[in-house]
């Protein structure tokens, strides 16, 4: 069973992917913020899949991303967006880390992230 770690800050939208990727097989944890999600990391087992958003108060998604990798080079990364993925080319990160732009559908997010866990993890 793939496991899937979520970041977003805001709760409806963790809850609704939740509930998506737990109906898809997944096992599912959820952070509200970069620091939750950096401690579920450490006091786990690696998780296959990080997807979070980009914007959020403290840390972003990218230096979530940046911090993740370090420890867990193997995971997979989306990062969720309203804004261009251009912004996200010009990242050091990309392609790396794969863009799921807003708006978006539960089963958007699970298709993509079908896709990804098919790519050879980097």
């Amino acid at each position: 069973m793939p496991r899937i770690l979520i970041v977003d800050d805001e709760r409806d939208i963790r809850s609704l992917l939740a509930v998506a990727f737990t109906r898809a097989g997944y096992e599912v944890r959820t952070a509200a913020d970069g620091a939750q999600a950096i401690a579920l990391c450490a006091a786990s087992e690696p998780f296959d899949v990080l997807l979070s958003d980009v914007m959020m108060p403290s840390m972003n998604g990218h230096d979530l991303v940046r911090s993740v990798l370090k420890r867990h080079p193997a995971i997979r990364c989306v990062l969720m967006t309203a804004f261009d993925d251009v912004d996200c080319q010009d990242c050091p990160l990309f392609p790396r880390c794969r863009v799921l732009a807003k708006p978006f559908t539960p089963k958007d997010a699970v298709c993509l992230i079908e896709q990804v866990l098919k790519e050879p993890s980097n």
